[in-house]
């Protein structure tokens, strides 16, 4: 069964897979005005995606932040008809700059990747967990 993270902001949204439910890897960013699900769907489409995760920043006193976490994945679930959950993403930005910082490169280039490896750190942190649960 096939997963994908999603890191969801404002502006860019940040997309990883796993194919073995092992290994998260970084995929792409995407925009995200116009029609983002449309564009995941499609992506999910060619990796034969059964389960989306979608990083929510769970801050205290910020429901109403968390809502256009909950009404993205809502949306996501009923376009794409399959399970979406939703994973906290503390701290999956900070880990992502930090891993991308060691491995070098140009700051241009992190911050262009930045949205796609925060996604593989949501969807490793998940697939990490699912492992324990299961052992």
């Amino acid at each position: 069964m096939s997963q994908m993270g999603i890191d969801y902001g404002g502006k860019r949204i940040g997309l990883a897979v796993s194919a073995s439910g092992v290994i998260a890897t970084p995929h792409s960013v995407i925009a995200a005005a116009g029609d983002p699900i449309g564009r995941i769907t499609a992506i999910a489409a060619e990796h034969e995606i059964e389960t989306f995760v979608v990083g929510v920043a769970r801050r205290p006193r910020s429901t109403a932040g968390e809502a256009k976490f909950h009404a993205f994945a809502a949306a996501l679930r009923q376009r794409s008809c399959k399970s979406v959950v939703l994973w906290d993403e503390t701290l999956s930005t900070v880990d992502a700059a930090e891993r991308l910082r060691e491995a070098g490169g140009s700051a241009s280039r992190r911050n262009e990747d930045i949205d796609m490896y925060a996604a593989a750190v949501i969807l490793q942190s998940y697939l990490d967990d699912q492992r324990r649960r299961a052992s």
